[in-house]
């Protein structure tokens, strides 16, 4: 915002928006504790729950 004022211009002067090539929105798929399988999304990175032996 202070280089606006600086350069007493709007966003708009500064940045052009254009569409990238090829991208292509995806459809999100459903969040945790679906059915997905373990290859898809987190289920192969999930932590292992710790264990901690009483003594």
């Amino acid at each position: 915002m202070a280089l606006l004022d600086i350069l007493d211009c709007t966003m708009d002067d500064l940045i052009e928006p254009i569409a990238a090539a090829g991208a292509v929105k995806k459809p999100k798929k459903a969040a945790a504790g679906g059915s997905a399988p373990e290859s898809e999304g987190l289920g192969g990175l999930r932590p292992k729950r710790a264990w901690i032996p009483r003594s």
